[in-house]
């Protein structure tokens, strides 16, 4: 099973890894999240701070405030070796195989797949959930949004700390891909089936994760994330 968070690594600013003895199976845990208030407002369609109400920077305050003080960021994340990358088909160690065309421009000369999935917990959802209960629909926005805004922080310290960990190794990492995304080559979009999200979790254990997948292959807890990196040899 993968490791879990000791909590002395609270002591080195949130950010940990623990690896198993064969230094493929991980856990990243970012470090805090830092939300503000303007870039939430900003981002929800506010360009100019001084015509936002008082009532909605206060409400806004409020509940930035509430998801810092209960997202608990954490990555599970797996390496596996790539047989091949064909006609849109990734073929990857342990029989799983992806479909996506935009395999071929991301995907193509890379020798290893970098599994990833990402949950800020449980607690914001109940947030969520308490807000839905009182028919809060504003705090629910803004909540959406600074959860939004959670994930993508948590997402780039992850590619950065992965980036930094195999450079020694000679690799370059490629662009996250998803399932449930869409890509456009050669001037049309493709997409990355959402259906293939159970794939990604196969690169992991089964009951090793904090995450599940519904059956419309969406995640609990909501507000997570799964992806996959390619590392191409320079």
């Amino acid at each position: 099973m993968l490791s879990r968070v000791d909590s002395s690594y609270e002591k080195r600013g949130r950010e940990i890894v623990n690896e198993l003895p064969n230094a493929r199976d991980c856990v990243f845990e970012p470090k805090s999240i830092e939300l503000r208030v303007d870039q939430v407002l900003r981002v929800l369609g506010y360009s100019d701070m001084e015509r936002v109400l008082p009532a909605v920077r206060s409400i806004s305050e409020e509940v930035v405030g509430q998801v810092q003080n209960v997202v608990r960021p954490i990555v599970y994340f797996k390496h596996k070796s790539i047989k091949s990358c064909a006609d849109g088909i990734l073929k990857i160690e342990d029989g799983i195989v992806l479909h996506c065309q935009a395999f071929q421009r991301y995907m193509d000369g890379c020798d290893e797949a970098v599994a990833l999935v990402l949950t800020l917990g449980q607690s914001i959802d109940q947030l969520e959930a308490d807000f839905s209960a009182n028919e809060q629909l504003l705090e629910m926005v803004i909540l959406e949004m600074a959860g939004w805004l959670a994930i993508e922080q948590a997402t780039k310290q992850f590619a950065i700390y992965l980036r930094d960990m195999v450079k020694p190794g000679r690799h370059r990492l490629s662009r996250r891909m998803a399932p449930g995304y869409g890509y456009k080559i050669d001037g049309k979009k493709c997409n990355w089936s959402l259906e293939e999200q159970p794939k990604i979790f196969e690169f992991f254990e089964p009951g090793t994760l904090p995450v599940q997948l519904l059956e419309s292959c969406a995640m609990t807890p909501k507000m997570s994330r799964s992806g996959l990196f390619g590392l191409r040899p320079y």
